[in-house]
């Protein structure tokens, strides 16, 4: 695996590009059989729409003007993102309740203001870090007013944010975040890492977020963004969890999985043959019930036979008995 100080920009692309498959294999392991009733969607459906939320969220005139140009989330769309989160990490089945008791209108008001304060510009391949602090600043500020609703911590802040700023915000996945800190000299543990989840943590995740999309913009990536680097932390991180090695993919895990099918002429003459055999077996049994009731039929005429040759032998002496009784 490699690690964030020695990836290259060949490396991270083809982790990036397991995403897909990645969150599938979570999305199946995950989804219950039976859901309940409003959690039908799966993590594979949210995440699609999720992808979608920078344009859904772009603010609307109201009466031909528009209020704001800070982008909108109402309450469904915030719910829709925290159950996403929840079902792509660790579950917490509390978060959601907490945050559905916030009252409506003062759940749209926050995540309002919030979303009007300035976002951090993106990062600069030939920057030195210094515009770090400030991008840290705003998305600080932003969080700070989300975090003042029931069931909104510092993660589950980054998870509205990065839904709405996904290449300047990244989230704090419980799994990019170990991946970035797991050259920690301080640290210990790996994937099984202690998470605070607090402010602190996640400004030292941002960053060496911000860090890392410099390194791989100067040594020739096209494009890289804060998102893209939480989906390959937590693609690593998953791949570690699910035990796929180095040579194995999640396609290859999923295609594992899967019950191979033969080709169709071969399902074809497989059938063929079943119904071949199913109407040979009930030929033979229906020559047997022949052949039994044949062989039953013989064996009662013998008997037949055999009684009325017995009856026919005793006749004679029958009737000389009745002669005698007669001359008597």
């Amino acid at each position: 695996m490699s690690t964030p100080s020695d990836i290259t920009p060949a490396e991270f692309k083809a982790v990036l590009s397991r995403y897909p498959a990645t969150l599938k294999l979570v999305s199946e392991s995950k989804q219950p059989k039976k859901p309940k009733p409003g959690d039908s969607k799966t993590l594979e459906e949210l995440d699609g729409w999720r992808d979608s939320v920078p344009k859904l969220a772009r603010p609307r005139p109201k009466g031909g003007k528009l209020k704001s140009e800070a982008p909108v989330l109402d309450a469904s769309m915030v719910k829709e993102v925290v159950m996403w989160k929840l079902k792509r990490g660790k579950f917490r089945p509390t978060i959601l309740p907490l945050v559905s008791s916030n009252p409506v209108e003062s759940l749209q008001a926050t995540v309002e203001e919030a979303l009007s304060m300035s976002p951090p510009e993106q990062v600069a391949p030939q920057g030195d870090g210094a515009d770090d602090d400030k991008a840290l600043a705003q998305v600080s500020a932003m969080m700070k007013v989300l975090t003042k609703l029931k069931g909104i911590g510092p993660a589950t802040a980054t998870a509205i944010l990065s839904a709405v700023f996904p290449d300047t915000i990244p989230m704090f996945s419980d799994e990019a975040f170990r991946w970035i800190m797991m050259e920690d000299p301080g640290s210990s543990g790996g994937w099984n890492r202690k998470i605070a989840y607090d402010a602190k943590e996640y400004a030292e995740f941002f960053r060496r977020v911000r860090r890392l999309c410099r390194k791989l913009l100067f040594e020739g990536e096209d494009t890289v963004n804060a998102g893209d680097i939480e989906k390959v932390g937590w693609v690593l991180g998953q791949e570690a969890a699910l035990g796929i090695g180095d040579q194995e993919t999640p396609e290859r895990k999923l295609s594992a999985e899967k019950p191979k099918q033969p080709p169709a002429n071969v399902r074809q003459r497989e059938t063929k043959q079943k119904k071949a055999s199913s109407a040979d077996r009930e030929h033979e049994l229906s020559k047997n019930v022949v052949t039994d009731a044949v062989e039953t039929t013989a064996n009662l005429s013998k008997i037949g036979a055999k009684r009325k040759e017995a009856s026919s032998a005793e006749m004679p002496h029958l009737l000389r008995r009745s002669k005698r009784n007669k001359d008597a």
